[in-house]
Order: C-alpha cells, then sequence, then structure tokens
C-alpha cells in the first residue's frame, strides 16, 4: 500500500467534508434571507424580530478614513508589507499585515422608520465598499514610512511593495441590514446575531447578497464533490 497516497486520500476526504459544511452554511443563510420579514420600524419600538431592513446612512457625527480621507460612519484598513521568496519553483511574494484598525461612530438607517447601529445593540458583520485599493512602491510614500525595512544604503536601494486597502460605509450611501433588531429605550436597535442567526450589515442590495450566496453555495458544493471524488480515487490508487 502507498501510504503517502492513501494519507492524501483521507485528507481530500476531510476537506470535502469542510467544504460541504461550508456550502451547507451559505444555503442556511440564503434560506434565513428568504424567510426573513421585511421590517417596517415606524411602530413603537418593543420586542426583538428578526428581518431585513434598507435605507440609507444618517449620522450626526462622521469619522475621517485613514487613507482616503473620506466621511465615514465606519471604516476599517489594512496595509500588508510583501517580500520576495525564492526557491526552485522560483519567486513568490509572502505578504503579512504590518498595520490593521478599524472604527465607528453611532449611526442610524433611515428607510421605514430608523434602525440604530451603536454599541448598544454591538455592531454586526460588515461589509462595506472599498474606498482605497493601492499597492505603493514609491519610499516617499507616507502611509509606508513607519514600515519600511530600514533607514541606511541598503534600504533606500530596495524597493518597497506595499498594499494598503481601506473599506467604508459613507453617510448618505445606501445600505441593506439583515438580522436581529430589538427595542432599547425606545428605539429599534441592530443586534448581532445569536447561534445561527444571520446578521450583516453590507452596501449590496438583497438581491445582489441572495445572488452571491446561492452561488456561493452551489460553488463549494461542487468543489466537494470534486475533492471527494478525488480522495476515493487516491485511496483506491494507494491500495493497487
Amino acid at each position: 500500500m502507498n501510504v503517502a497516497q492513501f494519507v492524501s486520500g483521507l485528507l481530500l476526504i476531510v476537506l470535502s467534508a469542510g467544504l460541504y459544511f461550508a456550502s451547507r452554511s451559505r444555503k442556511s443563510h440564503a434560506g434565513q434571507l428568504s424567510q426573513a420579514q421585511t421590517l417596517d420600524l415606524h411602530q413603537a419600538a418593543q420586542g426583538r424580530f428578526y428581518g431585513k431592513f434598507q435605507g440609507s446612512i444618517v449620522a450626526d457625527q462622521t469619522l475621517t478614513t485613514p487613507y482616503s480621507a473620506r466621511p465615514a460612519v465606519a471604516w476599517s484598513a489594512h496595509l500588508e508589507r510583501g517580500t520576495e521568496e525564492s526557491d526552485e519553483d522560483g519567486t513568490t511574494t509572502k505578504w503579512q499585515t504590518v498595520w490593521s484598525q478599524s472604527a465607528t461612530t453611532p449611526f442610524r438607517l433611515k428607510g421605514a422608520g430608523e434602525l440604530w447601529f451603536d454599541e448598544r445593540g454591538g455592531m454586526p458583520n460588515q461589509d462595506a465598499p472599498s474606498t482605497f485599493d493601492q499597492y505603493i512602491h514609491d519610499i516617499t510614500n507616507p502611509i509606508i514610512l513607519p514600515y519600511l525595512p530600514g533607514k541606511g544604503f541598503l534600504g533606500r536601494l530596495s524597493k518597497p511593495n506595499f498594499h494598503a486597502i481601506e473599506t467604508s460605509f459613507a453617510p448618505g450611501s445606501q445600505a441593506f441590514f439583515i438580522g436581529p433588531v430589538e427595542a432599547v429605550n425606545g428605539f429599534w436597535v441592530a443586534r448581532r446575531g445569536e447561534g445561527k442567526e444571520y446578521s450583516v450589515l453590507t452596501w449590496k442590495s438583497e438581491q445582489q447578497v441572495r445572488s452571491r450566496m446561492s452561488r456561493a453555495g452551489t460553488i463549494w458544493w461542487l468543489l466537494s464533490l470534486v475533492a471527494f471524488a478525488a480522495g476515493i480515487l487516491a485511496i483506491l490508487i494507494s491500495f493497487s
């Protein structure tokens, strides 16, 4: 028996199981999205509901994003440094995060009523649009100055390789939320999902979220079948 091939087959079967459960998770989220009620929050704030809500972002105070310097109610940014590594197969770039930060200020979605997002409910997962995505090779760029490899002659000769990424929600933009909402002191407040509850604030429309879930679930299910078949084949061949 070829032990290495047998082990490879087992690993492929384990991978197929992981892909299958990922597919199931996506389909579960898609089911929650389809069954969630469209919330009308004009009613008096009482109780807890699970549903979906579309609106325009409104805030009394705003933040400034670190890279694009735009007004925002929530942002996330990180800086990656690329290092080239050579081996017998060629040269590859290894990326390492050297800086990462996020911030948010209380805001609300204004649509069929108002839905607050703040520390009272805990912020749900956020899927914000990209507002800055740039590869930086200029040694004088202030974004990368604190993270350059060296100040000496060799450091100045080496070409820096950095990737700066920023996402943010801007006031006035449209957003879609699915998840639990709860009455807190007379206001409707978005909550994080509990247990298997799906909860996210996204810049995508409901139709885009639904389409993405369906596509991802199908792709992962097909990949799980391929990995399972390859694993079984590898195990059978290992005994030949």
